[in-house]
């Protein structure tokens, strides 16, 4: 008994000195890399996740590994972030995505911090803001239609094609109750005809289906679903790219509307926070300033985004002359809700 005492005391003795030794050692690990954690900003983005990773893999490269990047589609990216500014605090000390309704909005609330890119002189003047916020890119709402289904006279040339009695029950675009791109669509089409909801009326009477998100009108296009439909140029124009890289055909379709393409900026911000400390400050425009580089101007062009700089091409396959229809923002933003609201009555 005595013995098994000894052992028992032993062995408790070795133990206690390994926890100390594993204890020192891990202490130890942690102080030798101390700024693992030190200067990191959050970011949260919509956008391919092809584009986000090589976007701050190229950043990191330079600067550390200082971004903890949040990819979310841009509906959600509004409502989280408009969420957060209720709540108290934004939690991103970025925020790139989803369209100008969101930021003007944020702008008068007082949300966003006031930074100016120190290559803002890059960036074409119908580009330019006098808002807490800096476009980084555009996309066009387009015409989307299946080719193999439509061709020859029957190919959509203008918006109001969408409403021929040929195409009842086969357009779709997505529901701007859940994505924030297609409230910036819905309320571009309310603008472009004259601010009337009778175009919006003869659309849903002619059976337009919402889809959940941006992403489904061309997948739905494209697998057969419907035969037309409203959305962002750049999906089309990623998914026919992927056929081609991949060896298949694709019957995805863009047609460049009559009445002109809807322009959809996509800005970027940072979030005012007054306990953010200088380090991470510092990050936080950094890479503001990079998001408008030609370096990663050129990565985003190169997922079919226009870009906002005088030195970057237009991507492969858009059109140098189109009519850009642009509204003002600023305005439409103060109605958001009401042009949301008003949709929603007439698509029930």
């Amino acid at each position: 008994m005595v013995q098994n005492r000894k052992n028992l005391a032993l062995v408790v003795s070795i133990l206690v000195m390994l926890t100390t030794f594993v204890y020192a050692q891990g202490t130890k690990e942690e102080t030798a890399f101390p700024t693992k954690k030190t200067g990191r900003i959050t970011v949260y983005a919509s956008g391919p996740s092809g584009m986000l990773d090589k976007l701050e893999e190229i950043f990191e490269k330079e600067h550390g590994d200082v971004i903890d990047t949040v990819q979310m589609g841009c509906g959600p990216l509004r409502q989280r972030v408009w969420t957060e500014m209720q709540s108290g605090s934004i939690k991103a000390d970025v925020f790139w995505g989803s369209d100008p309704l969101l930021f003007d909005a944020l702008d008068k609330k007082g949300a966003l911090d006031g930074y100016v890119p120190t290559n803002i002189a890059d960036v074409k003047d119908t580009f330019l803001t006098t808002k807490n916020y800096t476009l980084v890119n555009e996309r066009y709402g387009v015409i989307i239609y299946n080719g193999e289904k439509l061709q020859g006279d029957r190919v959509p040339r203008s918006y109001l094609d969408l409403l021929s009695p040929t195409l009842r029950n086969k357009v779709t675009h997505s529901d701007p109750a859940q994505s924030s791109t297609a409230l910036a669509i819905v309320a571009s089409l309310w603008d472009m005809f004259d601010r009337d909801w009778g175009y919006q009326k003869a659309l849903v009477e002619n059976g337009l289906f919402l889809s959940r998100k941006n992403s489904d009108v061309p997948s739905k296009i494209q697998e057969g679903e419907f035969d037309a439909g409203i959305a962002p140029h750049d999906e089309v124009m990623r998914l026919q790219k992927k056929a081609k890289q991949e060896g298949y055909p694709t019957p995805l379709m863009i047609s460049w509307p009559e009445e002109g393409v809807l322009a959809i900026q996509r800005p970027v911000a940072i979030s005012k926070n007054p306990s953010r400390s200088q380090e991470m400050q510092h990050v936080a425009e950094e890479f503001v300033n990079f998001l408008i580089s030609k370096q990663a101007q050129i990565v985003t062009v190169n997922f079919s985004f226009i870009s906002v700089r005088k030195d970057v091409p237009l991507p492969q396959g858009v059109p140098a002359t189109l009519t850009v229809k642009k509204v003002n923002w600023d305005e439409l933003s103060e109605m958001q809700d009401t042009i949301r609201d008003e949709f929603t009555k007439i698509s029930q």
